[in-house]
């Protein structure tokens, strides 16, 4: 048989596999995948040398596959056979970071945890970021906001109150862990996954989103807050109040005007290596204040022009209605008023952090309009 007899049959496995999935039968699916991935694994044996970016997708696909279908064992296999191929670096890398998480998930099946599908790596490029290593405060910060993202996602499915304050409630918390797993070095990179819910039963109730729509949904949201955060991402989230919360926690996620600290930052699946990237540049975060900027439009009276004051967040009242940056030169503490919309998760990781705040100033008040990390 031919690649093209094999691949299709890899194919059209996988479909029904991933339909299986939607419907909550993961024993059929994992069958499925596990049989798909023996498809490709047979597609890539057919392929001549010269053949290099087919081989290349064929092989990651293979190695995919079978981790999907939590065939660890044989993952990995495939994973070393094809390491020692001369690929294209794509696939190298790409195998080198399905390896990574063939590991990790090998190791929690053997103490029983199981985790929600979908492979979340981050990789943070450019600017001060060494080979494998990073600033400590910075990636702190971007655990913390992609974290947000997950549990927003979950209250957002959940259909729960929109939340200005305080942490998702503990129910939602202990019902999806998020776990850090180091990644392989290439810029600087982190892996994330969700813990399934111990009683898995309770959540999968017919008035429930799956479990699956979790990871699935948090990175429909990140494409589309990347891409199109004005046109795509209204589809994916229409709740309004949603809306505006992810557009500045992704915003959290973009490197600054300035891109000193670092340039860019890319989060993807590792488990669906065909499935877009979503990167957050400079670029990216003029497209996510010009998302905010038309969702919410700077209210004030004509006269009143908008101004933007770099500083140090040094400290907040939310409830009270205030927030505090420190300038350096010279140095002196500047209070913002009227910053109660400010929600807990997209303000907190920018504590202690430069920041640039939108104000207008109103008779010997500053008032509050916007607010953004300034790297």
């Amino acid at each position: 048989m031919s690649w093209d007899s094999h691949h299709s049959t890899s194919e059209r496995l996988a479909i029904e596999a991933e339909a299986a999935r939607r419907v909550g039968n993961s024993q059929r699916a994992e069958k499925l995948y596990q049989q798909a991935a023996a498809e490709e694994a047979q597609a890539f044996s057919e392929l001549p040398d010269n053949k290099q970016r087919t081989r290349g997708i064929t092989a990651v696909s293979a190695v995919a596959l079978s981790y999907k279908g939590r065939g660890y064992k044989l993952a990995e296999h495939l994973a070393y056979q094809y390491l020692v191929e001369e690929l294209p670096s794509f696939a190298q890398a790409q195998l080198q970071g399905l390896l990574q998480m063939i590991w990790t998930a090998h190791g929690a099946a053997s103490a029983d945890i199981r985790f929600v599908p979908g492979d979340v790596l981050v990789s943070v490029k450019g600017g001060e970021i060494l080979y494998g290593g990073a600033p400590l405060d910075l990636i702190i910060e971007k655990i913390a906001s992609i974290k947000a993202v997950f549990f927003r996602t979950v209250e957002m499915l959940l259909e729960r109150p929109f939340r200005k304050r305080g942490e998702a409630e503990t129910e939602i918390q202990s019902m999806f862990r998020p776990w850090l797993f180091q990644a392989p070095a290439g810029s600087y990179q982190f892996a994330v996954r969700l813990e399934e819910p111990k009683q898995r039963a309770l959540w999968d109730q017919p008035n429930k989103p799956r479990v699956d729509q979790v990871t699935t949904t948090f990175f429909r949201i990140l494409r589309a807050s990347a891409s199109d955060p004005g046109g795509e991402l209204p589809a994916v989230v229409p709740n309004e109040q949603y809306r505006k919360a992810f557009l500045k926690l992704s915003r959290n996620l973009a490197p600054s005007r300035r891109g000193k600290t670092f340039e860019r930052l890319e989060v993807h699946d590792v488990s669906v290596p065909s499935e877009p990237v979503a990167s957050f540049a400079m670029e990216t975060r003029e497209r996510l204040n010009t998302a905010l900027q038309e969702s919410e439009p700077v209210k004030g009276l004509p006269t009143e022009e908008p101004v933007i004051l770099r500083g140090v967040l040094r400290a907040l009242h939310l409830d009270k209605d205030w927030l505090e940056i420190a300038i350096a030169d010279p140095p002196f503490h500047i209070r913002i008023d009227k910053a109660g919309d400010v929600l807990d998760d997209v303000i907190g990781p920018m504590v202690n952090r430069k920041v640039m705040v939108t104000v207008v100033q109103r008779k010997q008040k500053r008032l509050y309009r916007d607010i953004e990390l300034d790297e």
